[in-house]
């Protein structure tokens, strides 16, 4: 059986690009409740991802996990919360279709200027919060989303994530591989990949100027496995590569920067009931 399961789908998008990074109610009547409804995921996750945009190093974290999905309308998963404002449509899967769509917020990691001896001189992004939409639809077995933001306490750049994907399930386990291209405003993208004239001299680096566009690809892969009543281990991972928007930056290549970046995340998980709540 194949079928799209919408908090876990696109995992690049619904980390944020960390994906880094991937819905709701104005349902038709003759649409079915979704298996999964109302039901939520907890329990702790191992992570490793790169320092930062455009860092070769990375980092090792154990983190708490939790996901939701449609609890009152909302999804969470990641670092994402969405609402079913739209939720239309015959279904997923085969020979159907389905739209989902609403308001989101997500949070995405900055970058500490202690971070590495290249960004000595730069001023610390804090974390950001994009606020905007998303639309996710279906047609047969291909998913299709579309999320973006515009952020007020980090970068306060726009960020758009276009991703496409597919699933699959069978008894006990399921697969969601997906391809994301990332765009951003020249605000985002000066922030993370620019070299202004006080940051040049601090750090050595040559000036550089970031325009708005794609600055970069993501290949995803989202697995999840039943290990018990109740359980299952969740596998993430993804490759990203930039684009000359971001490879071109002096930030990128310094000796510990790098034109690709890794993500990889295991996860122990206890589903649990929401619907009694």
């Amino acid at each position: 059986m194949t079928y799209f399961t919408t908090t876990k789908f696109l995992l690049a998008a619904a980390m944020g690009s960390v994906i880094w990074t991937s819905a709701a109610q104005a349902q038709m009547p003759e649409r079915m409740a979704d298996e999964n409804d109302g039901t939520g995921y907890i329990g702790v996750t191992g992570l490793l991802m790169s320092e930062y945009l455009g860092s070769a190093e990375e980092d090792l974290s154990v983190l708490p996990y939790l996901s939701l999905e449609n609890v009152k309308g909302f999804d969470f998963f990641g670092t994402a919360l969405t609402y079913r404002a739209i939720d239309v449509g015959t279904g997923q899967g085969f020979g159907k279709w389905s739209l989902r769509a609403g308001p989101r917020v997500a949070y995405t990691p900055g970058r500490d200027s202690s971070d590495s001896p290249t960004l000595t001189g730069f001023e610390d992004i804090n974390g950001s919060l994009p606020v905007g939409g998303y639309a996710f639809g279906t047609i047969g077995p291909v998913g299709l989303r579309l999320d973006a933001g515009q952020d007020f306490i980090g970068h306060d750049g726009l960020t758009v994530d276009a991703s496409v994907g597919t699933a699959y399930t069978g008894k006990g386990f399921g697969i969601q591989p997906a391809l994301t291209a990332s765009w951003a405003d020249n605000t985002h993208n000066d922030a993370f990949f620019g070299v202004n004239a006080a940051q040049s001299t601090g750090s050595g680096l040559n000036p550089y100027e970031a325009s708005a566009g794609i600055y970069s690809y993501s290949a995803s892969m989202l697995a999840w496995v039943e290990v018990k009543e109740n359980y299952a281990v969740v596998l993430s991972g993804s490759y990203r590569w930039f684009t000359d928007e971001a490879t071109n930056s002096p930030i990128l290549q310094a000796p510990d920067g790098s034109d690709e970046g890794f993500f990889a995340a295991i996860s122990l998980t206890r589903k649990f009931d929401t619907n009694k709540w």
